[in-house]
């Protein structure tokens, strides 16, 4: 019994060995996986975290620009240059080009005293898609209020108390004035060490830009990113029926007719990229229908991008399996390259919480096209003008892929 377990370990161990495929899978494939994601919640979570920030400082009184100073000190915060007003920041945000706004706004109150009256002095505008930048901000903001305006943190202090719960002598509020410039000629220094007692909070006030809340486009997201992912697979999945053609003969008897072997390659592509047209309006209807994403009112643009989006991912999975020319090879070479692909366009995880590498990386696959094109109809609302850029490139990926699939079928023939 020992011995017949012996051999068929040996056996299977010998198999996998030789077998590239199951050792790629097996042990390749984790690695990469493991370093792509840790490489992402390593930045996300850590310092390495940045924030292109739209400022518009609308009071420009001393203290504001000792804020915005400490604030844009911190290598996390990178300010968008160009803006000049509340709306071009707004706008800014909305179209994704900065992350997150700060507006430090002439409307509420001041900086420095607390009138219980007008709105709070700093006003976060925020994709609600995007919640998490505002968040972090208020975090940076806080640190560069207390390292730069200490005085303003304490001052609130002894306002809240002087009106609340005693009166202060005018010998008191010398003292008072005396420490408070005191901190700052330290924070002027560098030496500011925050305050206590009261609440940053009631400076900031978060508004968000787009008119659907953060879950209906989380969803509008998902079904993108997961329907594009999935085309993949499934391209890949039925385009291994052109090997299984192969190994029939079947190949060989058509590419000996008129029309040659690229009457088969178009014939799949029309079959797949329509295939996946009707795969991804099945998802959209499901969150149109369960999670009120707006697909009726957005359908010319969601049309166009989803058709581009099926014709680049039947093209590309056709190519993938063509040019792998054998099963084994065509059952991992494909998967880890959709998987890869995936990761780093944004189907896994949100791009805006990788590091720069990977989004600029990201601009090579299909994957963040796609995402892009869904993000600006679902999260931007914009008009169809709007996504033509996105699916110029899908259409792009569909041609030149298509052409090398055309090129490596050739090859079929001759093996």
């Amino acid at each position: 019994m020992t011995g017949m377990v012996w051999a068929i370990f040996r056996a299977t161990l010998l198999q996998t060995l030789r077998d590239r495929g199951a050792l790629a899978m097996g042990f390749g494939l984790p690695v990469i996986f493991f370093l792509i994601f840790a490489e992402i919640f390593s930045s996300a979570a850590g310092d390495e975290v940045r924030l292109d920030v739209a400022i518009v400082d609308e009071v420009k009184s001393a203290e504001s620009l000792r804020l915005l100073a400490a604030l844009t000190a911190d290598p996390a915060v990178r300010t968008v240059p160009g803006v000049t007003d509340r709306q071009q920041a707004r706008e800014m945000v909305r179209l994704g080009t900065a992350d997150v706004g700060l507006v430090v706004r002439a409307d509420g109150e001041s900086l420095a005293t607390a009138s219980g009256l007008a709105a709070p002095p700093l006003l976060l505008l925020v994709d609600p898609a995007r919640g998490m930048t505002a968040t972090v901000l208020a975090g940076q903001l806080e640190r560069a209020y207390f390292a730069a305006l200490p005085d303003l943190a304490v001052g609130r202090v002894a306002e809240l108390v002087g009106t609340e719960f005693t009166t202060f002598t005018p010998q008191q509020e010398q003292e008072i004035t005396a420490g408070l410039a005191r901190l700052r000629s330290d924070a002027s220094g560098g030496g500011g060490d925050g305050g206590g007692g009261w609440s940053f909070a009631d400076l900031v006030e978060s508004m968000p830009v787009a008119g659907r809340n953060a879950s209906t486009n989380h969803v509008a997201y998902y079904a993108g990113a997961i329907a594009f992912m999935l085309l993949l697979f499934v391209a890949v999945q039925s385009a291994q029926g052109i090997l299984d053609d192969r190994d029939r003969g079947t190949l060989d008897r058509i590419a000996t007719g008129p029309a040659g072997i690229g009457v088969i390659v178009t014939g799949k592509f029309v079959f797949l990229a329509l295939q996946g047209l009707v795969q991804t309006a099945l998802v959209f209807v499901i969150a149109w229908l369960v999670y009120d994403v707006d697909l009726p009112g957005s359908f010319g643009p969601w049309l166009l991008v989803a058709a581009t989006s099926s014709a680049a991912a039947a093209a590309i999975g056709l190519m993938l399996v063509v040019d792998c020319r054998t099963r084994v090879r065509a059952q991992f070479v494909p998967t880890i390259a959709i998987l890869i692909m995936s990761a780093l366009g944004g189907s896994m995880v949100p791009r805006f919480f990788m590091p720069d590498w990977a989004q600029k990386l990201g601009w090579l696959t299909p994957n963040t096209w796609a995402l892009e094109g869904y993000s600006a109809v679902f999260w931007r609302g914009e008009p169809l003008a709007a996504v033509l850029p996105y699916c110029g490139v899908l259409a792009a990926f569909a041609v030149v892929s298509l052409g090398l699939t055309y090129w490596f079928a050739r090859g079929l023939l001759r093996e």
